[in-house]
């Protein structure tokens, strides 16, 4: 009787062919920005007053209990509602804004935030207070956080922390969170209740490119039944098939699990498993436990699409809870013909369409690159609590991603190549690379008027 180890490999060697992040992200992007550790003394802030408000019920529209993450740069101005109290964190600037009736009415500077392109990363996006906690004590780092707002999952605005002795934090120690002086989170404490709008911005790191013009070249013939090739940067979109058609994604839904997993579960979080679930080398039926972290788990949940995995990571809050901010995110992404059903992939009810996993990629490249250079590890070693290894290799090889960086006019352009319901997904995804590489080529070393007169279809984000 053949054995089924909960691998989904054709699954996962279409997770990177729909989708890998960005070589650029790794080779060309600022990622590994230094934790800012202390007050930084910004330019004069640009969102002190809002001149013109915007609908009062603009910032209840963009905000639920869950992720709420918006793509597209909605700047600070655009998301205070003319009436109530809200919070706005300016990531950028570091700085943090108390707005009553549309004007602001305080501002405290941010001292630290989550290093940008690892999975403590801060979530831009709009959010509420979801609870309130004098003296929140976080278990898995045992520390005090003082004047504590959680604002979605393991992320809060809170004091200085201080371990169980009272000694105070390093400066540099971040998991994430909007931290303050202790004093400045008491005056926020104070100022906000539960359901406050909170809006963080921080339009990420993304190049600032000027638009491609591609020269006249046909298509490849391919099998895919729909595809998108489009610019990561600007939004352009330079050849596409039924981009809007909804399809079944399969194991591409575990790029959205280990994003969910990562932002509402502490990264460090031990989680105990079956070992014979763990690996296709394992028997079934070897039920020892193991523990591991969250935060290894996600190599095998990618590498080798893991759907025991992926199934554990969801259990951890219930099924229902765990797809449900799934779908939330989607919603916050723009992903607007995309749903989940389950967070391995099997069901055919999960569905998107390659402008969906578009956004998904841009988001992912720009805010979670860590994701990206997980699918891409060739071999990765884990540990359990109890000293055991475990090594895992990946199944795809790096020339069948479908997310690729290309030098032009000494820029580098990330371009998503997305194929869906394909014959050959390898195969596909090289053809069409190969020719947007071609056709951009000559495109800018053509001064040809063809050329300079081309208009795309912009994806708006």
């Amino acid at each position: 009787m053949k054995v089924d180890h909960e691998f989904d490999r054709k699954g996962l060697f279409f997770v990177l062919t729909i989708f890998a992040v960005v070589l650029a992200t790794v080779l060309y992007a600022p990622v590994g920005a230094n934790y800012v550790v202390s007050q930084i003394a910004p330019p004069p802030p640009l969102l002190i007053a809002v001149a013109t408000p915007p609908v009062a019920d603009t910032a209840s529209t963009i905000s639920t209990s869950t992720s709420q993450r918006v793509i597209n740069k909605l700047s600070i101005q655009d998301v205070v509602p003319a009436q109530g109290k809200f919070i706005a964190a300016d990531l950028v600037h570091m700085q943090l804004y108390l707005y009553e009736d549309g004007t602001t009415t305080a501002q405290y500077p941010i001292l630290t935030k989550g290093k940008p392109g690892t999975p403590y990363e801060t979530p831009a996006g709009a959010y509420r207070v979801l609870t309130k906690e004098e003296d929140h004590f976080n278990r898995g780092e045992g520390v005090h956080m003082p004047y504590s707002m959680e604002f979605y999952g393991n992320y809060f605005i809170h004091g200085w922390p201080v371990y169980a002795n009272g000694t105070p934090v390093a400066s540099n120690y971040s998991g994430g969170c909007i931290r303050l002086s202790t004093d400045d989170a008491a005056k926020v404490f104070a100022f906000a209740g539960r359901g406050t709008g909170v809006f963080v911005y921080d339009p990420g790191n993304a190049s600032q490119v000027s638009p491609l013009t591609l020269a006249p070249a046909p298509l490849p013939a391919i099998t895919a039944a729909s595809y998108l090739v489009a610019d990561l940067d600007t939004g352009d979109v330079y050849a596409e098939q039924n981009a809007q058609v909804q399809r079944p994604i399969a194991s591409v839904t575990k790029l959205m699990t280990a994003l969910v997993a990562n932002e509402t579960i502490m990264f460090d979080k031990p989680i105990t498993l079956a070992r014979g679930k763990l690996q296709a080398t394992e028997v079934e039926t070897d039920t020892v436990p193991v523990t591991f972290v969250v935060g290894d788990l996600l190599y095998p949940l990618l590498m080798e699409s893991n759907n025991y995995i992926a199934d554990t990571l969801a259990q951890y809050y219930g099924p229902r809870a765990f797809i449900s901010w799934m779908n939330s995110q989607a919603q916050a992404l723009d992903m607007a013909s995309t749903t989940f059903a389950d967070a391995n992939g099997a069901s055919s009810d999960n569905q998107s369409t390659p402008e969906d996993l578009y956004r998904l990629a841009v988001y992912l490249a720009d805010k979670k690159s860590f994701v990206w250079k997980i699918t891409r590890t060739a071999q990765k070693s884990i540990v359990a609590d109890d000293g055991s290894r475990y090594s895992f290799t990946n199944v795809n090889e790096p020339s069948e991603a479908s997310v690729f960086s290309v030098k032009l006019g000494g820029q580098a352009r990330r371009v998503a190549v997305i194929v869906l319901d394909s014959a050959d997904h390898a195969n596909d995804t090289q053809k069409l690379e190969s020719w947007f590489d071609q056709s951009a080529t000559q495109g800018a070393n053509t001064a040809c008027a063809s050329c300079t007169q081309a208009v795309y279809r912009k994806i708006a984000l």
